[in-house]
């Protein structure tokens, strides 16, 4: 039985193979989630012919927030855990948990969209006006807004905490709040795979090629240049070449670091897969005065206090709880001390990239083929501590009752970057400010991979702006 949607959608690797073994592809692009899409799309954009290989299904065509899915949670993560693998964690366990298919995690984040600081990229081979119309672009095609959580409540609680000393602001979220009428439709969650159909990209154009269920094993080499990717077709077994002249890495920041670790590329100073960080990641579920909220009519806040030069760590506030997107048009709506309408609050910081925090390749033909080590040394512990108190002190302000605070372990964040970074010497990086590896031509990192350091700030909008820049100086060499 054939999906007709994926046949109108999706073409079958043996295909893909078999045309590019006559005419190569500009480009290969590895990975469907954010970054894959919006490299492929901005390769397209620029009239270059690309072909996106995706490891996992072809199983949703917009964010699961945008779809009455929504309204059973428990339904919504058995989607999203029957999508999820774990690669191993050095001593036991496993490591956070990614999403394998055609859109990725993009299609089940939670919409936080802020911008990274400019002194975010202090370590980084660029500034961050070299990436503002970049941030611009991906803000528009994701709807980010201040405007979901704006009014009553979030003006209340951003009060109390600004009489506390916090720098409390409506937090950027990724959400379409246009007006729906006169054929507009909005209310959806923002995400790579939706602008990818409106650009009609793959539907019209055919510039893009996506095969899905087509796992990329090795990079392929013409001498010092890269020539395309060997794959493995996941529902057939077959292993197949695609040629290209060019390849990206963008299947996410640990899954690149494998495939490059996987292919033998040259490693001359022991770079590749090292420099790997993390999030430190610190929750709390606090009971609210329910007299907080309107009696009968929902209401949502989402409230962004960021770092600064005195704070190393953000802090997000959500309330009601994780349930931003379920107010029903005849739903029940009876705040109370319980779950459903606690304060939400947490807290990311960074994990500081060291030598010692590394990524290695195992065998194995399959999506988490490698293993992870990383652990926090005394400052970053010292940090999560500071980031503990931060949210005692922001419970406070917020005149909520007390709960347990987590302090999550590395992986849990979904943030994790590194392995391939970026930098301005060939001996002290492994790929250059446009994301070009320095020992193989017309290789090109576009996701986070490549990044030396990460902020405090929710990494996602600064994945999409990152790959745009890094294809679009791509696109033009091509």
């Amino acid at each position: 039985m054939t999906d007709p949607v994926a046949d109108k959608l999706t073409v079958a690797l043996t295909k893909v193979s078999a045309s590019s073994l006559t005419s190569p592809f500009d480009a290969v692009v590895v990975g469907g989630g954010s970054a894959g899409i919006t490299a492929a799309r901005t390769l397209a954009e620029a009239g270059k012919r690309v072909a996106l290989l995706e490891a996992g299904p072809l199983s949703l065509l917009t964010h699961v927030q945008s779809t009455d899915l929504r309204f059973d949670p428990n339904l919504v993560r058995g989607v999203q855990q029957a999508l999820s693998y774990s690669p191993q964690l050095s001593g036991g366990g496993t490591f956070g948990s990614l999403i394998g298919c055609l859109g990725g995690r993009g299609l089940f984040w939670n919409g936080a969209a802020p911008r990274f600081d400019a002194d975010d990229f202090d370590d980084w081979p660029f500034s961050i006006g070299e990436i503002d119309n970049h941030y611009e672009w991906a803000e528009a095609e994701f709807r980010v807004t201040t405007e979901y959580s704006a009014g009553r409540l979030s003006d209340l609680l951003m009060a109390r905490l600004k009489s506390a000393g916090l720098d409390a602001r409506l937090g950027p979220y990724a959400v379409d709040c246009h007006k729906t009428a006169s054929g507009w439709l909005a209310g959806t969650v923002g995400n790579s795979l939706a602008p990818l159909l409106r650009s009609t990209a793959v539907t019209t154009s055919g510039l893009i090629s996506i095969s899905t269920r087509a796992f990329a094993r090795k990079i392929l080499l013409s001498g010092d240049t890269a020539s395309g990717v060997e794959a493995l077709d996941l529902a057939t077994g077959a292993v197949l070449r695609v040629n290209a002249h060019s390849v990206v890495l963008a299947a996410g920041a640990f899954e690149s670091t494998r495939l490059a670790l996987a292919s033998g590329l040259p490693n001359p100073h022991n770079l590749a897969g090292r420099f790997i960080s993390d999030h430190n990641f610190v929750r709390a579920y606090y009971p609210m005065n329910p007299a907080d909220y309107l009696a009968d009519t929902p209401e949502v806040s989402i409230i962004w206090i960021p770092a600064d030069k005195t704070r190393d760590y953000q802090i997000e506030i959500h309330l009601p709880s994780d349930n931003l997107f379920l107010a029903r048009e005849h739903g029940p709506w009876a705040p109370d001390r319980g779950p459903y309408y606690a304060a939400m609050v947490r807290s990311f910081a960074p994990i500081q990239p060291r030598a010692g925090n590394f990524v290695e390749a195992l065998p194995g033909d399959a999506p988490g083929s490698y293993r992870v080590t990383i652990s926090p040394d005394a400052d970053d512990q010292a940090l999560a501590a500071r980031q503990m108190a931060a949210l005692e002190q922001t419970r406070c302000a917020l005149g909520a009752d007390s709960a347990q605070v987590q302090n999550l372990p590395l992986g849990a964040s979904h943030h994790e970057a590194g392995g391939l970074i970026m930098g301005r010497d060939p001996a002290s990086s492994m790929t250059d400010s446009f994301g070009r590896f320095w020992a193989v031509k017309r290789l090109v990192v576009c996701d986070s991979a490549s990044w030396p350091s990460v902020s405090p700030a929710n990494p996602h909008l600064t994945i999409v702006a990152v790959a745009r820049r890094q294809a679009t100086q791509l696109a033009s060499e091509l």
